[in-house]
């Protein structure tokens, strides 16, 4: 569903919370702009203008009066918007909301709904991962990531490529499609096969060609393709080419020194090249450092002590060229190459990058 720009309005009410709302944030994305603006609460209400031309997922976040510990499940309300007057009322808590006046967010609660079983069952996940990485559990904390991943692909499948299917000229199909495919594409041809069922403007509005172009990129460098070769300056200037690897197993880790999931990963990273170094295997640590900050990105590979394994970047952040060749377009990503230069994963988080090499290289 698109149309031409048209306004909508949001008309809030927070009477009734406590702690007491002093004012609104709100975020949303309009014809490839992101917008993020606020208003301060008055007399318990707020309100909120904006132009869309599609259905549009916005975010309202509450900021109080009193020094309050930030909380996602408190502060945070969600909501689809069209072009009407749309009511978000408050009671008790900013998120217990009760919203009218968009046809679009009733389906969108649909939705929410039939994830909900599998997003509780996503966090006691991530509570146990947390615990066993603090213990040191190595084999539990692989056994949980495997049953995430896998619970996170029965929930895709059944909640959002379901939806895809059974509503394709749905407003929120598309909304369906990004929560399937995630920030970064996994399976390209599976999400271009859905990409296809949507209606023909939704695929040539801005988003919709902006999201063929992100799975073309991930076909080309999906597992079982050949990994393009590539060469950039590391710490001294010499240049690293991916080629002078070839012959080995060689992860391509994408990272930056103001990337904080990066970084907390960055000791794992170093144990693992630890084991393994002598294994035929080897890391390329690409970096989306930004112009200028040379010497935030030295620090963070002495502070890390990634030294060990070759850095390379050229400081242009997202335009990073190695980046844009393998459609980097989210913090950390990384790419398994084997010895005939052959893609064979994409994207591992540490327990299971560790599970991976100890399967082909120790052989267990």
């Amino acid at each position: 569903m698109l149309w031409a720009q048209q306004s909508f309005r949001i008309i809030g009410s927070v009477k009734s919370v406590s702690p007491t709302v002093n004012k609104v944030y709100i975020s949303y994305a309009s014809n490839g702009q992101n917008i993020l603006d606020s208003t301060t609460v008055s007399g318990g209400r707020y309100r909120f203008e904006g132009y869309i031309t599609q259905p549009t997922r916005v975010d309202l976040r509450a900021a109080y009066r009193e020094n309050v510990q930030p909380s996602m499940s408190r502060d945070i309300v969600t909501l689809f918007v069209e072009p009407s007057d749309i009511s978000v009322n408050s009671t008790d808590s900013f998120s217990n909301a009760v919203i009218s006046g968009s046809k679009v967010n009733v389906e969108f609660q649909k939705l929410q709904e039939a994830a909900k079983p599998y997003t509780k069952k996503v966090v006691n996940l991530m509570r146990q991962m947390d615990a066993y990485k603090k213990a040191g559990d190595e084999a539990n904390l692989e056994n949980a990531q495997d049953q995430l991943d896998d619970l996170q692909s029965e929930m895709k499948e059944n909640v959002y490529a379901d939806y895809i299917r059974q509503n394709p000229n749905s407003p929120l199909g598309f909304f369906a499609l990004q929560q399937y495919s995630g920030a970064v594409i996994q399976e390209p041809a599976k999400v271009m096969q859905l990409f296809n069922m949507l209606p023909t403007a939704v695929q040539q509005s801005h988003d919709g060609q902006r999201m063929r172009a992100l799975i073309t990129v991930a076909e080309r460098v999906d597992v079982g393709k050949q990994a393009r070769d590539f060469t950039q300056a590391d710490m001294n200037g010499n240049n690293v080419s991916l080629s002078k690897f070839r012959g080995k197993y060689v992860l391509v880790n994408f990272w930056a020194s103001w990337c904080g999931p990066c970084r907390a990963q960055d000791a794992d990273l170093v144990k693992i090249y630890n084991t393994y170094k002598n294994n035929n295997f080897e890391i390329i640590n690409v970096s989306l450092d930004k112009p200028g900050e040379k010497a935030e990105w030295l620090k963070a590979i002495k502070d890390d002590g990634l030294s060990i394994f070759p850095q390379v970047t050229d400081l242009r952040f997202w335009s990073n060229a190695v980046a844009r060749t393998y459609g980097v377009v989210a913090l950390p990503q990384n790419i398994l190459i084997n010895p005939n230069g052959i893609i064979v994963a994409k994207n591992l988080k540490m327990p299971q990058l560790s599970k991976k090499l100890r399967t082909i290289l120790a052989g267990e």
